[in-house]
C-alpha cells in the first residue's frame, strides 16, 4: 500500500521594480566599490587600534602611579568610607588599589550608666575575634583620608588604650 502525496505549486511573486532614480542611486560600480570599502575598513581599524593602544597606556600609567597621596607611612591617620565606617590606624602603605592601615581602632557608641549617650575607642586588634594586625581598605570604597593630630583627643584616646592593656 503506497500513500500518495499531493503537492501543490506556489505561484512566485516578483518585486515591483524600482524607480528609475533610486535604482540609480543605488548602482555603483563594483572595483569603486571594493577600493572604497578597503579603505575605510583600514582606516576604522587603524582608528580601533590607536583607540585600544591609548586606554591601554592610560591603564598602565594609572597602576603605576600611586592612587593617593598622603603623608609618611608610620604616622596616625583617620579613613572614612562610602558605607559611612571610619577607621583610625597607623598609615603601612599606600598601594593604587588600597591603603593599609596598621593598628586599627574606630569608634564604638554606647548608653551610659547615667542614659547618656557615650563613645568608646576600640581596638580591632584586641576585641575583634580574628585580632587582625592590619587592614587594607579599598581606595575605590574611600571617602575620606586624613593625618590625625599628635595632640587630638583622638590620639590620646588611642594612646591611652596601647599603655593600659598590650595587645595579645
Amino acid at each position: 500500500m503506497s500513500a500518495q502525496v499531493e503537492t501543490h505549486a506556489v505561484p512566485s511573486r516578483e518585486l515591483p521594480p524600482l524607480p528609475p532614480r533610486l535604482e540609480a542611486a543605488l548602482r555603483v560600480p563594483s572595483a569603486a566599490w571594493s577600493r572604497t570599502s578597503v579603505s575605510l575598513a583600514l582606516l576604522l581599524g587603524l582608528l580601533v587600534a590607536l583607540a585600544l593602544g591609548a586606554q591601554a597606556a592610560l591603564d598602565w600609567r594609572r597602576g603605576s602611579e600611586r592612587a593617593l597621596d598622603v603623608g609618611a607611612a608610620g604616622s596616625l591617620y583617620s579613613v572614612q568610607l562610602l558605607n559611612g565606617q571610619i577607621y583610625y590606624g597607623t598609615l603601612l602603605e599606600v598601594k593604587p588599589g588600597y591603603v593599609k592601615l596598621g593598628d586599627v581602632y574606630y569608634v564604638q557608641s554606647y548608653t551610659q550608666p547615667n542614659g547618656q549617650p557615650g563613645n568608646r575607642v576600640v581596638s580591632r586588634r584586641k576585641n575583634d575575634w580574628h585580632g587582625p594586625e592590619w587592614q587594607a581598605l579599598p581606595t575605590d570604597k574611600i571617602v575620606m583620608l586624613e593625618a590625625v593630630g599628635t595632640g587630638s583627643q583622638l590620639a590620646r584616646l588611642i594612646q591611652q588604650d596601647k599603655s593600659a592593656s598590650p595587645a595579645p
